[in-house]
């Protein structure tokens, strides 16, 4: 028997932060939870990062994972191994924590551990921890920290649309990403343990405009990154990568915008695909990556609560899939509509896995980071729409 490569018990770390540090480390294997008020383990099984099966009790699949979401109370051990499990779950990894934190607090989903974890917690704290998960990452390397810098409480650490092209890690504490809005400040995301605060676009030589305050939810420690480094690596990169990586910065910073608008009620979802028709449907199969070379497109996702507009792309932006990160993008979560003079490159993704795979291990945690923005942004615009959906309803019913 393999030896547990993570073990510990739910009071140190909750199920949603226990998958994403899995995810993010790509790890294979299985990963057992036991609890006093379980006969058996619950058991979820991995594949390079991505959840593939899992097992409760009387549930399997998706089911499963969702129900081990309310193990309050546990230990837990995670093993790297072969794994022959079946592969039946196909959701993105953040859009399953964030479903589960949801039925969670929905009450959709049956909590097994003491009575004691049955009280909600009340107040604005309690508040923003529901609706605002924490996106961890894997432990940072030192070697890459050239200074540390402490911030307080409540610090506005970076402010919206000033300029800087430095890099930091969130070392210990949390950060919340805010957009200003004409109804106030609006939090996008939350940062801990692990995460970057900056932008890829700091390595291009080109001016960097920051998009969105960053604030500290409690005291925060920083870790200023070699910038020099890291732009000599980015460097190194082919023009192909490098296209990539340009792209997904801006793809990320677009949908924060477009969240904001969709939380300000302007879905512009007729002009988005205006002129254009569906060059990739929303869960259909995908396996190619492809470079824009002419025309426009629009990413757009389809919701119970309506079409909800993504981000605007052109050329040397990329659409397709990618082979070592889920953005939850298309082609499982959302379709790609593009102008008559369309055209693209496919690329190789074998080479773009290996180059992905030479990189150093911070540089690949800061994309793998970038992603997991991208895919939790999404699910907040799609909450947005979901929410103004249920008011218009509710205010002509």
């Amino acid at each position: 028997m393999n030896k547990a490569d993570i073990s510990g018990c739910f009071g140190f770390l909750g199920l949603g932060e226990l998958l994403q540090l899995i995810g993010s480390n790509g790890g294979t294997g299985v990963l057992q939870i036991t609890s006093d008020y379980a006969q058996e383990p619950g058991i979820i099984y991995f594949h390079k990062g991505n959840i593939i099966n899992g097992k409760a009790l009387s549930q399997t699949g998706l089911d499963a994972v969702y129900a081990l979401f309310g193990w309050t109370d546990g230990e837990f051990e995670f093993t790297e191994q072969d794994v022959k499990a079946e592969k039946v779950i196909n959701a993105n990894r953040m859009e399953i924590i964030l479903d589960g934190l949801r039925m969670i607090d929905e009450g959709a989903v049956k909590k097994l551990g003491p009575v004691s974890f049955e009280q909600k917690e009340s107040g604005a704290s309690a508040k923003a921890a529901s609706n605002i998960p924490v996106i961890r990452g894997p432990l940072v390397d030192y070697m890459y920290v050239v200074a540390e810098e402490e911030f307080s409480e409540g610090f506005t650490i970076i402010k919206e649309n000033s300029h800087g092209s430095w890099i930091w890690a969130i070392l210990e504490g949390d950060v919340d990403i805010v957009k200003e809005t004409p109804s106030g400040p609006l939090s996008i995301l939350r940062l801990g343990n692990g995460s970057f605060i900056g932008s890829i676009g700091s390595f291009s030589y080109q001016s960097n405009i920051r998009n969105a305050t960053v604030v500290a939810v409690n005291n925060v420690q920083l870790g200023v990154l070699d910038s020099q480094r890291l732009t000599q690596e980015f460097g190194y990169l082919s023009s192909e990568f490098k296209s990539f990586l340009i792209s997904l910065e801006n793809r990320r910073m677009q949908l924060t915008d477009m969240a904001v608008d969709i939380y300000l009620g302007k879905n512009e979802y007729k002009k988005f695909v205006k002129d254009k028709k569906p060059v990739m449907k929303q869960g259909k199969k995908e396996a190619n990556l492809y470079l824009i070379k002419d025309g426009q497109a629009a990413i757009i996702r389809k919701e119970k609560s309506g079409y909800v507009p993504l981000a605007k792309l052109g050329k040397n932006d990329f659409i397709g899939r990618i082979p070592f990160l889920d953005i939850g993008h298309e082609p499982h979560y959302a379709s790609v509509f593009a102008t008559p003079d369309f055209d693209v490159v496919r690329l190789n993704q074998d080479k773009i896995q290996e180059e992905y795979d030479q990189l150093s291990p911070l540089f690949r945690n800061l994309i793998e980071n970038i992603g997991t923005c991208i895919s939790l942004t999404t699910r907040a615009a799609c909450e947005f729409q979901r929410k103004a959906k249920e008011e218009k309803t509710g205010k002509n019913a």
